[in-house]
């Protein structure tokens, strides 16, 4: 798989709602046979707080704020972020989370290597309730909304595409469509979401490079949605 390098543009308004990245493994019983209290050792500094999750199945690591998420699982492990700032600390809460799963429950391969990021563009937090959204993003993908007349009566769309990178066996598979917004205004938004994946047999030396190409990659895949008007919006900043 070949990456394109696209500059980074940091929006001061930025529409991202969390960013995820899982790696599957094969199941490990030794996870789920005793509590991680090593992996705990080593993550407690960023992710001091800890529960099961709801199902009981795997093992719930959190940041004080809530703001990171760590889960894991006998086949899996899954760092969240919410309000993302930056791919730099991304990459730090995820190499803690790596050397944790390395040092107690080292994966003798890695089945899975994914990372997510999921967009909704709120026409209220932009400013922009005076704009249609045919003026905000690239008609190309929103077919459904330039319907005449009735774009403005419309309470969901949704559309899927699953699509290969550059010939290789790595796929994103990108979801879009108007979402009904409760809070904190009620409201209609636009979700954007880049869901990069490849399914194979890897090392854990594979993951860093895999990762920072589905990163280049969802830089450029969300430049391909904005208008100049929706990026003016965000406020990009050098």
């Amino acid at each position: 798989m070949t990456h394109t390098t696209t500059p980074a543009v940091i929006y001061q308004k930025t529409p991202l709602v969390d960013v995820t990245c899982q790696l599957t493994f094969p199941q490990n019983l030794k996870i789920s046979a005793a509590p991680p209290v090593g992996f705990q050792e080593h993550i407690r500094d960023m992710f001091p707080m800890f529960a099961l999750t709801q199902d009981k199945t795997a093992y719930n690591f959190t940041s004080t704020d809530q703001r990171w998420q760590v889960v894991l699982g006998k086949g899996a492990l899954t760092l969240v972020a919410r309000q993302y700032d930056g791919w730099k600390n991304f990459t730090n809460h995820l190499q803690a989370a790596l050397h944790a799963l390395e040092q107690e429950y080292p994966p003798q391969l890695v089945l899975r290597i994914g990372l997510r990021f999921r967009n909704i563009i709120r026409k209220s937090a932009l400013g922009v309730t005076d704009k249609e959204w045919d003026q905000l993003l690239q008609a190309k993908w929103t077919g459904d909304l330039a319907w005449a007349g009735t774009a403005g009566d419309m309470k969901a769309t949704h559309s899927e595409v699953l699509m290969g990178l550059n010939g290789g066996k790595d796929l994103v598979c990108v979801r879009h469509g108007l979402v009904p917004i409760a809070q904190p205004v009620q409201e209609m938004g636009y979700l954007i979401d880049h869901d990069f994946f490849v399914d194979g047999q890897f090392s854990m030396k594979d993951v860093p490079e895999t990762l920072n190409g589905y990163h280049q990659s969802a830089q450029r895949f969300f430049q391909l949605w904005v208008t100049d008007t929706l990026h003016q919006a965000m406020k990009p900043q050098t």
